[in-house]
């Protein structure tokens, strides 16, 4: 301890209590001693907060890495999801897309079919006229 602690301390005692100490009193031997303890005990606790800030900071970068693996997990499993989701989706839009084709087609060759009958029945009914009038014509040509 510096001579003007030790001197503002003597001053202090001697005004509170009444009592004047001098240098080398046993008591100020205590509070020398005292004031030794508490500056070890203040590097101790800044020891000691130091080593439980690095404790926390490991904990803490254990924790990050742990959760960044969690999140692109789940990340990851999400976009499978959205993927198994798109790919159902294309499929179920190609499977309707298929059967709207397939419907119209169907309709496009029943129509073609009811045509091409009409036009059958059409060409039989003349073939049918023309050999009727080859018939009159060779009946009465005859």
């Amino acid at each position: 301890m510096n001579n003007d602690k030790l001197d503002a301390l003597i001053k202090r005692i001697a005004s509170e209590h009444g009592i004047v100490l001098t240098k080398d009193d046993p008591v100020l031997m205590m509070h020398t001693l005292n004031e030794v303890l508490l500056e070890q005990n203040e590097k101790a606790h800044v020891e000691l907060l130091n080593k439980y800030e690095a404790i926390l900071q490991e904990s803490f970068n254990q924790w990050q890495t742990v959760a960044s693996k969690k999140a692109n997990a789940l990340i990851s499993a999400q976009q499978n999801n959205i993927s198994k989701s798109n790919e159902s989706l294309v499929d179920q839009n190609m499977q309707l897309i298929s059967e709207k084709i397939r419907i119209a087609i169907n309709h496009e060759i029943r129509e073609l079919a009811r045509i091409s009958r009409q036009a059958a029945i059409m060409n039989l009914l003349a073939a049918v006229l023309v050999l009727v009038s080859a018939i009159l014509v060779f009946v009465i040509l005859s």
